[in-house]
């Protein structure tokens, strides 16, 4: 046995020691280091060498004590003591945890130190991995938000949304008296309630104020098991008709409109005209169904008359504890088909679909925010490729250092732990950079996408997502790190100093780089395959005539309290002076009344024709309903073709009159002409509508879907409380809101004016979930086509410096600078091409992903692939030109004589 016990004794320096326990520890650690010097000559290593692997084992404990007493700002005692006891009350664990622990801390601090001596390669690599785990962690906050944290209700996963299925509708709102069979009949849920939305007009000494509220059942606040914070819910007996009114308000309704009052409850406060109790205030953050409700009244059904026809109601239920959705939804169409028997007329055909709440909220964005979470994800791969290739190239400038410590007794594992301590370093950095980004950028985020992103209110940077991100920076250090750690570690003594030239820069190694800029270059097309399908495809939807013209245009709504206008006449006379005293103002070139505008909502009506067979209210067909007053189709631009639209003449007293337009005609009068025929309309009204008019399609959903068949009456033979106001000006339409309140002002005074938003607007909110998936993507695209570009630069970069002795001979046995320019750039170009070619196959694999957000555009489009394409060339030629020109430059004198 070696002489270990002075060696130790010497360095470790432990004083404050009885001579006994110092004697104790030296002996320990003598064993350990005796330890390693014969495992080292058990795998065949010489005497000398195994002695100087063992020595320099004493670096880890004498590391350890020092960051002992580090710890403890000088306490020289308690930090030897810890150490002591350390040592002693492990024996036998000779290389146990805490020598792995010391390991670490010693790698750790290398690496930092090495860092720091290359400012320009760290912080390169920590900016492209913030890039990458950035952008990954605001999207998933999104997905977290929307997708994955449950809604903000007790035990919310047992919440379901209960639909009807109608024939030719699919999904649709529920018939009141369906629901109250329901109700009734229900035998998997705990509780079941019913929705409306609703608004009114409250009545202020500062001027009237429209609030947006709705209509429920007494108990949904019990279902949904969020109690107020003042006051209390309704009662069973306040949910009936005739019941004394009383309202629960929002949180921010009783901040914003009532100065956080805590006295507010048992206020009375009058609604459209009516005096009315609030008895509760709901807490913060509460929303139930929309994010917008200030207020909830008492729906107040009237079993006696209420309807099967009319569907216009919300149903929400909470799941019995022993109760499945597929249970549920299995007994919701059992009674359906039980009802549909019952009552023919109207149920016939009809079913019941039950699917959970938070589902029905998010089902319409999944798509996109899986797609975009999906991108994120290649831009994380992206961005490992390009720090993976930096540290090839590090690696390659070390190898030597390497090679020359694994000579002299380092193990492999030892050197492969150091060099992914610092890939560990750099993630873990880039990630800290990257939420920082992704602070920065979220605001941006849900900004874009607050008119498509359902609960974005519940988007945030929470602990899930901090716990994701770390997670992400660990797997991203590794994933980039395995490759050159592997590489670096394996170089050997006799190879590294073969290798001629400036670099020892192995073959192996170059596959690899060449290999990992492949995969970038490949991961790069997809992305921009995907995102110029989708740039093409916004396009051909904003290519689409909307069927009305939306320049000038202002919108706004009214509505009339049903305690000062009692009956349809007064309705009438109101809209038509408010119509005329805004026509009547400078500025206002048309205006016009409709109970829906295009782009906000919908309301369908049944019909029949006259003259054909009597059909049951179940199977008579259904379209797009509109009462409009006669300037309407003048101040949207909306065109007819045939006929007539509604005219002044149309009044209640006259012929019931009706304009159809050009999809109605073609589904339902193909092969006759619809001048003249009539319609009977389930609007409540007597008799048949005639037919004195076609007008052009107009897209009442969106661009993106077909014009729905749609008839319009006039507003005098079908009036409503609530009316949307269309306003024409010469130029810009803002001025023209201050014109409609002066305007409404002359006419009623208790009137507020309310909805406001130039038509544009409105038709560009119907993009907005197209918009949003465009950009995104678009974006991470542009990161991925710049990573890769870098990457490919740094590739040819690096290939130019290790090639200037044979670029110097080339020159000076007279290589023309074109033919050194070629060179470079084919051998750069040649990855590129390969990586696209790879990535085109990829993006053509994978376009199916993304085909449900297409419009008018094929998932294997050749225009959008072809462009990404040249794009993906234009961006390679650069990479390369840059340091092929570099290499025309190079002086062979210079070259020669530097190696």
């Amino acid at each position: 046995m070696r002489d270990w016990q002075a060696f130790v004794g010497t360095l470790l320096a432990l004083p404050d020691l009885t001579p006994e326990r110092e004697a104790r520890i030296v002996r320990e650690i003598a064993a350990q280091l005796e330890d390693f010097y014969r495992d080292a000559l058990a795998h065949g290593a010489a005497p000398d060498v195994a002695d100087a692997y063992a020595r320099s084992q004493i670096a880890d404990w004498k590391g350890l004590a020092d960051d002992v007493r580090r710890a403890d700002r000088g306490h020289r005692r308690p930090a030897v003591d810890r150490l002591v006891n350390t040592l002693e009350a492990q024996p036998g664990r000779r290389r146990g945890g805490m020598l792995m622990m010391a390991h670490g801390f010693r790698d750790a601090r290398y690496a930092i130190r090495l860092l720091a001596k290359a400012p320009g390669f760290t912080i390169v690599a920590i900016l492209t991995l913030a890039l990458g785990i950035g952008a990954t962690t605001t999207i998933f906050s999104v997905v977290n938000g929307v997708l994955l944290r449950p809604l903000p209700y007790p035990a919310s996963d047992r919440l379901v949304r209960v639909n009807e299925i109608v024939p030719n509708l699919g999904l649709f709102s529920v018939a009141p008296a369906n629901f109250i069979d329901w109700r009734q009949q229900n035998q998997v849920f705990e509780r079941i309630a019913a929705y409306t939305t609703t608004s009114a007009t409250l009545t202020r000494e500062t001027g009237p104020e429209r609030m947006q509220g709705m209509q429920v059942s007494w108990d949904i606040f019990d279902l949904l098991r969020v109690p107020p914070i003042l006051g209390r819910g309704f009662t069973a007996d306040e949910d009936r008709p005739g019941a004394p009114g009383v309202v629960v308000i929002s949180y921010g309704a009783w901040r914003q409109r009532f100065g956080s009052d805590p006295q507010v409850v048992g206020r009375s406060i009058t609604l459209s005209g009516k005096p009315v109790t609030i008895v509760g205030v709901m807490p913060a953050g509460f929303y139930y169904p929309t994010r917008t409700p200030e207020y909830w009244t008492p729906l107040g059904l009237n079993p006696a008359n209420a309807t099967r026809g009319g569907h216009f109601l919300g149903v929400v239920a909470r799941l019995k504890p022993e109760i499945t959705v597929a249970q549920a939804d299995a007994s919701m169409r059992g009674m359906a088909e039980r009802l549909a028997r019952q009552y023919p007329d109207f149920n016939e055909g009809e079913s019941a679909n039950v699917v959970l709440v938070q589902e029905q909220m998010t089902g319409a964005i999944r798509p996109a925010l899986l797609t975009l979470f999906a991108a994120v994800g290649f831009v994380v791969l992206i961005a490992c490729a390009n720090v993976a290739n930096l540290l090839l190239v590090r690696a390659a400038a070390r190898e030597r250092e390497i090679a020359v410590r694994k000579a002299l007794g380092a193990a492999r594992a030892r050197l492969f732990a150091q060099m992914l301590v610092e890939s560990l370093i750099l993630s873990v950095t880039g990630g800290a950079v990257g939420i920082l980004l992704a602070y920065l950028a979220l605001p941006q985020i849900l900004a874009l996408g607050a008119d498509s992103i359902p609960r974005v209110l519940d988007v945030t940077i929470d602990r899930r997502v901090l716990l994701f991100t770390v997670a992400a920076s660990v797997v991203t250090g590794i994933l980039f790190g395995l490759v050159p750690a592997l590489q670096a570690s394996g170089a050997g003594i006799g190879a590294v100093l073969k290798e001629s030239g400036r670099s020892s820069t192995s073959a192996a190694t170059r596959w690899v780089r060449s290999g990992l800029l492949v995969v970038e270059v490949a991961l790069s097309i997809v992305l921009l395959a995907g995102a110029t399908l989708l740039l093409r495809s916004f396009g051909k939807v904003t290519q689409v005539d909307p069927g009305f013209q939306p320049a000038h245009v202002l919108a706004f709504q009214v509505a009339l309290p049903k305690s000062s206008y009692t009956k349809d006449e007064q309705m009438i006379a109101f809209y038509r002076s408010f119509v005329d005293h805004l026509e009547h103002r400078g500025g206002v070139l048309a205006a016009g009344i409709a109970q829906v505008l295009p782009m906000r909502g919908s309301y369908v009506l049944s019909f029949q024709v006259r003259g054909r067979p009597a059909l049951k209210p179940s199977q008579q067909a259904s379209a797009n309903y509109r009462a409009i007053s006669p300037h309407y189709f003048d101040a949207l631009g909306i065109r007819v073709v045939r006929g007539r639209g509604i005219a002044e003449a149309d009044s209640d007293k006259a012929q019931h009159v009706a304009v159809i337009d050009e999809a109605f005609a073609e589904r339902h009068f193909r092969d006759q002409d619809p001048i003249g025929q009539g319609l009977q309309i389930g609007n409540g009204v007597d008799g048949y509508f005639q037919i004195v008019g076609v007008a052009a399609d107009v897209h009442t959903q969106g661009l993106d879907e077909a014009a729905a068949p749609t008839m319009y009456v006039p507003i005098t033979q079908d009036v409503f409380s609530t009316m949307w106001v269309v306003v024409k000006g010469p130029n810009d339409p803002g001025p023209l809101a201050a014109v409609a309140r002066a305007a409404l002002h002359e006419v009623d005074p208790t009137l507020p004016v309310y909805s406001v938003m130039p038509m544009t607007a409105i038709l560009q909110e119907s993009l907005a979930p197209r918009r949003f998936s465009m950009t995104l993507l678009l974006l991470f695209a542009a990161v991925a086509l710049f990573l890769a570009g870098v990457g490919l630069y740094g590739v040819i970069a690096y290939s130019v410096t290790q090639r200037t002795r044979e670029i110097g001979l080339r020159i000076a046995i007279g290589a023309e600078p074109r033919s050194i320019m070629r060179l470079i750039v084919g051998g750069g170009m040649k990855l590129a091409l390969v990586g696209m070619i790879m990535g085109i196959a990829g993006a053509i694999a994978l376009s199916s992903v993304i085909q449900m957000l297409l419009f008018d555009v094929k998932p294997s489009d050749p225009a959008s692939y072809a462009a990404t394409s040249l794009l993906l060339v234009l961006v390679a030629a650069l990479a390369c030109v840059v340091p092929a020109r570099r290499a025309m430059r190079v002086d062979p004198v210079v070259a020669l004589r530097a190696e």
